[in-house]
């Protein structure tokens, strides 16, 4: 006799265990679906941020070398063509000047573009941009200058772990724009033309950015990750003297001799002097002026022959130049500063001669430095410097021991004599273009100190001032950062 049992409604007694089974089998699958969606929105999110993490390492390390770019770029340059860019001209008309006043000009890409922009080919969207603010050698004669860090950025590149060749992890785009509106800039500058340097100073904003994963946000598109950096690069004037032969001591020992050198200051008196002990008995300029009296034409600034003028009130009364009453700094710029950017360090004592001496560098007074040909040079000499017959040079000079020169020298830009503090001038037509600045500085034992310079000239040498040349020899010292923010477009939109 058959087990099977059916019930009084005729129904097997299984069929509701089995209707269980299935319920149960469908919240499982359920749960486990939920599970695996869970996981695989985890696991997008996770490469997400992995990628907006490194396209924002990528972004942040092309901006820092952007700057660093621009810094080193910047030496040597008129800053006046960085403002106006590689063509030498700007919109003049009121709209835009009074827009290149704004914080959102010092953008070298607008921020809605940077997050959109194609990173491999972005001139296209780069279409109908101003080239001012571009870093570049300098329109000359109606010939635009090469852009140094064009329109479209430098891109950052490595290579291409899929493949050969390399591929672009990162693009740079970088402006310089002028500082309006700061009292040092509206000194030089009363206008307050944004495409005009009053101070020295401009303000360099770099763009990096760097492909992220693509996504909208709106009518927003974002393709990329974007870091920006600002910093404020200062060309200080500490050098640019405000006389031909700046002579800096408590006191002075000099000799003029003859009647036919020259030193000629134009505008600026002959020969300024700096007292850096006012306390003690001794007033340098008026030691100079006694023992040049009655020899050589020392003229300028309208003054009487001899045109000897103390400059200590000028120099105390500029921040920068006040840095010359400061012995440390000069020690520390010949011994530690010059040898990092000198095209040229000389370890020893130096003697050159005709077709012995070294390229010292070429400059054409009458000519911009943007011209075809300039090429001044920065020259170090750590120990005495003996030069003689027809040599040429230009650009910036630094002797740290004894400066000697005669029979033909001829120098375009500045002399910087700061350690042993002695230069003579003699002979035939030897002479400097520009500056030469003489002061005593010496370390003993850490404690660095003023001593006694000493100068000596005669024959028909001659020390001329002259602008271009000052100007030229300055612009090769590197520019100094002295602010340095990061930018984000709510705070700077």
């Amino acid at each position: 006799m058959s087990n099977f049992k059916v019930n009084l409604a005729g129904e097997d007694f299984h069929s509701g265990e089995q209707g269980i089974a299935v319920l149960l089998a469908v919240i499982a699958l359920c749960i486990l679906s939920l599970v695996g969606l869970l996981m695989m929105l985890n696991a997008s999110t996770d490469l997400r941020i992995s990628d907006n993490s490194e396209s924002q390492i990528r972004a942040n390390s092309a901006a820092i070398a952007g700057l660093n770019h621009a810094r080193v770029l910047l030496r040597g340059l008129d800053l006046d063509q960085q403002l106006k860019g590689p063509d030498g001209s700007n919109d003049s008309s009121s709209a835009y000047l009074v827009q290149a006043k704004t914080f959102g000009f010092r953008n070298p890409v607008p921020w809605a573009i940077a997050r959109s922009l194609d990173i491999l080919n972005p001139e296209g969207d780069l279409i109908g941009m101003p080239d001012d603010g571009l870093i570049n050698s300098g329109c000359f004669a109606g010939t635009n200058g090469t852009p140094l860090i064009p329109l479209a950025g430098i891109t950052q590149i490595a290579d291409n772990p899929n493949g050969p060749g390399t591929m672009v992890l990162s693009r740079y785009f970088v402006r310089v724009s002028d500082n309006n509106g700061a009292s040092a800039e509206l000194a030089g500058d009363p206008p307050d033309d944004p495409f005009h340097d009053g101070d020295g100073l401009v303000i360099t904003r770099s763009f990096g950015i760097a492909q992220t994963m693509r996504e909208k946000i709106g009518s927003t598109r974002i393709n990329n990750s974007v870091v920006v950096y600002e910093a404020w690069f200062k060309r200080r004037s500490t050098f640019r003297l405000p006389a031909p032969l700046l002579f800096e001591g408590s006191q002075a020992d000099a000799t003029f001799a003859g009647n036919d050198f020259i030193i000629d200051g134009g505008e600026q008196p002959g020969i300024g002097a700096i007292d850096n002990d006012v306390a003690d008995s001794f007033f340098p300029d008026q030691i100079l002026r006694a023992s040049a009296t009655g020899h050589g034409s020392i003229v300028g600034a309208g003054l009487p022959n001899p045109s000897i003028v103390n400059m200590t009130e000028t120099i105390e009364e500029d921040p920068d130049k006040a840095l010359l009453l400061n012995p440390a700094y000069l020690w520390s710029f010949t011994q530690d500063a010059m040898p990092g950017f000198a095209d040229h360090v000389y370890d020893s004592d130096q003697n050159w001669s005709a077709g012995s001496a070294p390229y010292l560098g070429f400059f054409d007074v009458a000519q911009p430095a943007s011209a075809p040909g300039q090429d001044p040079k920065v020259t170090l000499v750590k120990g005495n410097l003996s030069v003689s017959g027809s040599i040429t040079g230009s650009g910036l000079l630094v002797v740290t021991g004894n400066f000697f020169c005669d029979a033909g020298f001829q120098y375009n830009g500045l002399i910087l004599v700061i350690g042993a503090g002695r230069a003579s001038l003699s002979g035939i037509n030897t002479g400097i273009s520009g500056g030469l600045f003489i002061v005593q500085v010496s370390d003993a034992g850490g404690a660095i100190s003023f001593g006694i310079p000493s100068f000596s000239i005669s024959g028909s040498s001659y020390i001329r001032a002259n602008a271009n040349a000052l100007r030229m020899a300055i612009g090769l010292i590197p520019v100094s950062q002295i602010s340095f923010r990061e930018v984000t477009s709510s705070m700077d939109p």
